[in-house]
């Protein structure tokens, strides 16, 4: 058997837009448009109860037997609720454009804000935190090197010396000398090792508070925020329904294919016709659908897309730091490599002279070198730093991308709940469409009215109008042309 995919299309098409007339209509005749309004009262409710369920298990953090339970309740109570109601049919509609619109930019900027704090944030903390064990590490060393190279050296230049002095002193007939030096060096560096301790403790005391403020700031905001995004959503729904049902004169500027209709049986009934429409006026009116920007839409786009650019300046910021402190640390790392050990020049001479008759018949000099190098910078303790800054960049590319393209969908949104609302409430959209014809002709006539009048104001300024037969002569005379 051949499937025909022209035949298939137009019964999906047909298939469809019988479901949409049932889904916005009032009255249901057959069993067979009640149960395709009930399936698709319970497709919708299931998507709400969906959202529910998530925001429930993750923003919330509640249970899953809870999460389940109060969603399952919830499809239920509104499944039915929308089985019985158009309003709430087209109230759901509407809640669902625009808080997959509203939600849709909130998960992109949280998404977006989780990359920096995760890879960004916590790479910054920690290439600071290996700087400051660096120096700790670096400030150990030093003590050591105070502690060992320094005194040794010291020690050995003195036994010389007094090896020296008991060769130059020799025992005579009275009496002998002994010379012995006793050395034991001691350094107190005991307050100073507890000092260390305290800062390297500090040290991590206060890169886990920093983390656990992070922590709590972005568990506060992913919980806090959704939440007063929905209810602000549910109130300019229900105040953008009930300005639509209400007040026909409320946002009424576009011009659907409906309109196109009651024009035109408006001109097939010999009465004033809106189209075609003046430069002005199609300025002024939109047509739906339309893929130009006006001004409202333009000032729709900016306001939707004031968070995105605080969110994305604050994104580009942290992102500079983090690269700005990897690219410092690797400079540090680099020049203090190429440092050399501080060389400490010690050096002892020894000169002998023998005197025969007060003249100096020998002369002996001896030299010995005790310098030693001391290392400003512990090669161990030079700074590692890590930088993810392509594992940011590549996701945090998408989310602005992804964010772009819904900015563009918001300056349409009007458009779209025009359309939605009029599917539901037919008459109230002719109510509309018959206030907009009429103040469209009665602005033209306003005009036309306006025109005639200032024409007349100038033609009364003019002499020609008071006095025509001497401006007739003026023009009349042939001298006057030559």
């Amino acid at each position: 058997m051949v499937i025909d995919p022209g035949k298939m299309k137009a019964t999906l098409r047909k298939t469809s837009f019988r479901i949409c007339s049932i889904y916005t209509t009032k009255r249901k005749t057959s069993s067979m448009e009640k149960l395709l309004l009930v399936i698709s009262c319970l497709i919708t409710s299931l998507i709400l109860a969906v959202l529910l369920f998530l925001a429930l298990l993750f923003p919330f953090k509640c249970g899953i037997e809870v999460s389940m339970a109060t969603t399952g309740v919830f499809w239920l109570c509104i499944t039915i609720a929308m089985c019985f109601s158009q309003r709430i049919r087209c109230f759901g509609t509407l809640f669902l454009m625009s808080i997959g619109l509203k939600q849709g930019k909130n998960l992109l900027i949280m998404a977006g804000t989780t990359v920096v704090i995760f890879l960004n944030i916590q790479n910054i903390l920690k290439n600071l935190r290996g700087l400051a064990k660096s120096l700790l590490c670096t400030v150990e060393a030093k003590v050591v090197a105070i502690n060992l190279p320094p005194f040794s050296n010291y020690i050995r230049m003195l036994n010389w010396v007094a090896g020296q002095l008991k060769k130059g002193l020799p025992s005579t007939l009275i009496g002998n000398y002994f010379i012995n030096f006793t050395i034991s060096p001691t350094v107190h560096s005991q307050n100073f090792t507890e000092k260390m301790a305290e800062a390297e403790r500090a040290l991590n005391e206060t890169a886990e508070s920093v983390l656990a403020v992070i922590d709590t700031v972005s568990s506060a905001g992913k919980t806090v925020s959704p939440v007063l995004g929905v209810v602000l959503l549910l109130i300019l729904t229900a105040l953008y329904l009930k300005r639509f049902r209400s007040d026909p004169e409320h946002d009424n500027i576009f011009i659907t294919r409906s309109f196109i209709k009651y024009d035109e049986r408006q001109r097939l009934q010999g009465k004033p016709s809106a189209f075609p429409l003046s430069k002005k006026e199609s300025k002024r009116y939109i047509m739906v659908p339309s893929a130009s920007f006006t001004k409202k839409e333009a000032k729709a786009m900016l306001k939707f897309s004031i968070p995105i650019v605080t969110h994305s300046l604050a994104w580009v910021i942290f992102v500079g730091v983090d690269a700005l402190l990897y690219w410092i640390i690797v400079t540090l790392r680099r020049r203090l490599e190429e440092l050399k050990p501080l060389h400490v020049p010690v050096v002892l001479e020894k000169k002998n002279k023998a005197f025969f008759a007060g003249v100096a018949v020998k002369e002996d000099q001896k030299e010995c070198n005790f310098s030693y190098d001391v290392p400003i910078f512990e090669n161990k303790c030079l700074p590692e730093p890590e930088l993810w800054l392509y594992e940011s960049l590549i996701p945090l590319s998408v989310i602005f991308g992804l964010l772009v393209l819904l900015v563009l969908v918001s300056s349409k949104m009007d458009q779209l709940r025009l359309l939605v609302s009029e599917q539901f409430f037919s008459d109230h959209a002719e109510e509309r469409i018959a206030v907009l014809h009429e103040r469209i002709l009665s602005r033209r006539s306003k005009k036309k009215v306006q025109t005639a009048e200032v024409m007349l104001k100038s033609f009364a300024t003019q002499l020609r109008f008071w006095c025509p037969i001497l401006f007739r002569r003026e023009q009349n005379n042939p001298e006057n042309n030559t």
